[in-house]
């Protein structure tokens, strides 16, 4: 993992605060939107930034979709 920062998976927002980060998952709060949220890291090089929203940011893809894009 190469960042202590994860995007939120609804509104792919960095203005979260992380609870909990390991290299298998990041849960914390977004204050964008306000609720919790789980994400999963890259499959490529195991960061939490991953753009998207409504339940893509933080899947974990064998290959990212043109429309997700990992910023680490």
């Amino acid at each position: 993992m190469k960042t202590q920062e994860a995007f939120c998976v609804r509104c792919g927002s960095a203005d979260t605060r992380v609870t909990r980060l390991d290299q298998t998952s990041a849960e914390g709060t977004c204050f964008r939107c306000d609720k919790p949220f789980h994400a999963t890291p890259c499959h490529g090089c195991g960061g939490f930034r991953i753009a998207g929203s409504f339940g893509v940011s933080g899947t974990r893809f064998e290959n990212l979709p043109e429309s997700v894009k990992c910023w680490d």
